[in-house]
């Protein structure tokens, strides 16, 4: 039956069309703001709300349709505008929601240091995304008639089902959510477990898998819970990394020993690199069989492994050029043979 149209329904007509045109005025001004926000530095909210806010208009003109449709509809068409309008209730929350969770770690960047240095940005949108996911579909059951009580008490019963049958996930779960909590490692730290064969830099840590890019580029993925019961080592926390080098002099030196060794230790704290708040000393260690054994200690502020390695050959570069200076040489074995022929060491 095609309907006919009198004054009121032109009357309806007439309100969806403006509904219709302010739709279209707000979703192109929200845009405009957010462009012209864009181009002078875009606030970090706008930047993460731009979808859900340009949206707005548009969910808000359904909505007016759904209350003000011109045609008479029969009760079931009612019933299902009225649920649709209440799934988009619980839904367009949840979208506001969700897209904050995706974005916590700029949003505590923008905090500031301190604050990056106590929350962790993993932890805050894991929990946050897994509490939008449990909220949502719990209230989506309610808006399709299910009885919240009858779902928790089943949820209980369920629980224990899954927690037995599961129970190796939930291990994996607990670990992750240990590791997010205390933060023994982050992303991008290079960790080495002496328990296992562990080494690498952390790429990823997943509520049931941390991923581990070995420095030969191979991944390793590890379940969180072998990391409740074995120790790690975090590399890139390390403040500073200690060197010590062994070297030897020969027993004509002996005079020129105390020198070398006091203008090494005085020169090494020079390197820019080298840490003098820190224990350091170049002394005289032992008598070996054919040479005076030293030793030189520093710490070296670089911890990366290359950074590291370059400020070490500075060090052992020093150690030589002083030794050379000082009319001194380096020990090694040597043979001499007697007027009778005999050999001695």
């Amino acid at each position: 039956m095609i309907p006919t149209i009198n004054s009121a329904s032109a009357a309806l007509y007439t309100h969806l069309l403006i509904a219709f045109v302010l739709a279209i005025a707000g979703f192109c001004s929200l845009r405009w703001l957010v462009s012209h926000a864009s181009g002078k530095g875009r606030p970090l909210l706008i930047s993460i709300l731009c979808r859900p806010l340009l949206a707005l208009p548009w969910i808000l003109f359904l909505f007016y349709c759904g209350y003000f449709w011109p045609f008479e509809v029969s009760a079931e068409v009612e019933e299902t505008v009225v649920l649709g309008q209440k799934i988009l209730l619980t839904l367009y929350p949840a979208w506001f929601a969700w897209e904050l969770s995706l974005h916590v770690q700029p949003i505590i960047q923008a905090m500031g240091g301190r604050w990056q240095e106590r929350l962790s940005h993993s932890v805050i949108a894991r929990t946050a995304q897994l509490l939008i996911v449990v909220s949502t579909l719990l209230s989506m059951a309610q808006v399709f008639g299910y009885s919240l009580s009858t779902l928790l008490a089943f949820g209980g019963i369920g629980g224990i089902i899954l927690g037995l049958a599961a129970k190796d996930w939930l291990a994996n779960f607990f670990g992750g959510l240990m590791l997010m909590l205390d933060r023994p490692f982050a992303e991008g730290d290079w960790i080495r477990s002496p328990d296992r064969a562990i080494e690498g830099h952390v790429e990823k840590v997943g509520w049931r898998l941390t991923k581990v890019r070995t420095f030969d580029r191979r991944p390793i993925y590890v379940p969180n819970s072998i990391f409740t019961g074995i120790v790690v080592e975090n590399a890139s926390r390390m403040r500073n990394r200690r060197t010590v080098e062994n070297f030897a002099l020969r027993y004509e030196d002996v005079q020129k020993m105390p020198r070398i060794l006091s203008r090494i230790d005085e020169l090494a704290q020079q390197i820019t690199e080298v840490d003098s708040n820190e224990p350091h000393y170049a002394v005289f260690l032992r008598y070996d069989d054919y040479a005076l054994v030293c030793q030189v200690r520093v710490h070296i502020k670089r911890t990366d492994r290359v950074g590291f390695l370059k400020v070490q050959e500075a060090v052992l570069l020093l150690i030589a050029q002083v030794v050379a200076e000082e009319g001194a040489s380096f020990a090694y074995p040597t043979r001499r043979i007697l007027a009778n022929g005999s050999i001695a060491k």
